[in-house]
């Protein structure tokens, strides 16, 4: 049976942006109300899709503490990643509503109230500022973590947006800077949201992880004394940062001291591409294989 996972940082951290970012959803969408600035009320339903990204975030931390069992052997990290794909795919919900109202907006540009817009959106920065540092903190710990981090960035951004607005529409009167800001906000919302479901896709399909070349792995193994031979070589991880696996099955030498070369593989799969857990099966020559392993 495995040790059972430790406490990480993030787990504070992640409750600490999430207060700041609770608070501040609530004043900015009320001031979108107030002031009628779709930006303001674009930036608050990110906002809340930041609020339940984090909420998602913490349970996901909260689940991947649970130990390990004999009818969960791998625990609970993919929560971590489940949560990190249905924050992004309702990302791309929100980007549906941004573009259908901005495109409302542009038909019949609304008067807002600019002055108060801004105001509001300047203390909408500064709260999704600090909420950013606070994640920056833990961000490598997992692939959850890191998608919390990326909505409150581009959140920060969408403060950005909603302040250039509003300056806009102050000094100008053209309120179609409303809506046309409000895409642009959606659509960075989608870039980012767009590489956070691929990258918990490529978990969730058991995909080789990014950081890991198969063939660069084949080689070296290859290259270790007493190897003849590998197939049916998989790569796979339960999370970008937690539980990196790799099985395969090793032709060798008859003659070859087994426990040694067993030793020597997994300290060099460990040191050279970081696989936490290994499953070599070594052979001799002649050894049947799978119909459907390469």
């Amino acid at each position: 049976m495995h040790e059972h996972p430790h406490k990480p940082r993030s787990t504070r951290y992640l409750g600490i942006a999430l207060g700041i970012t609770l608070s501040f959803f609530i004043v900015e969408l009320i001031g979108g109300f107030l002031t009628n600035s779709l930006a303001l009320l674009t930036d608050a339903w990110h906002m809340l899709n930041d609020v339940l990204a984090l909420v998602f975030a913490l349970i996901a931390s909260w689940l991947a503490l649970r130990p390990i069992t004999m009818k969960r052997t791998y625990g609970y990290y993919r929560a971590e990643i489940l949560a990190a794909f249905l924050n992004g795919i309702f990302l791309w919900v929100i980007v549906a509503f941004i573009f259908y109202e901005a495109f409302q907006r542009f038909l019949q540009p609304a008067e807002v109230e600019s002055l108060n817009m801004l105001i509001i959106a300047i203390f909408g920065l500064v709260a999704n500022g600090l909420s950013a540092l606070t994640l920056s903190k833990s961000r490598e710990e997992s692939l959850n973590v890191e998608g919390a981090f990326l909505h409150v960035v581009a959140d920060t951004l969408g403060s950005v947006g909603a302040i250039s607005a509003g300056l806009i529409m102050f000094f100008t009167k053209w309120y179609y800077a409303d809506a046309l800001i409000s895409m642009m906000i959606g659509a960075l919302i989608f870039y980012s949201s767009g590489k956070l479901i691929r990258d918990s896709l490529n978990v969730l399909l058991e995909s080789v992880p990014s950081h890991i070349d198969v063939n660069a792995m084949e080689r070296r193994i290859l290259e270790v004394e007493d190897v003849k031979g590998v197939h049916d070589l998989h790569v796979w991880c339960i999370t970008p940062t937690k539980m990196c696996c790799m099985s395969g099955h090793v032709v060798v030498n008859a003659e070859a001291d087994r426990k040694k070369l067993i030793t020597t593989l997994m300290g060099l799969l460990k040191k050279e591409f970081g696989i936490d857990h290994t499953t070599i099966q070594l052979e001799d020559e002649g050894y049947p294989k799978a119909e459907h392993e390469h």
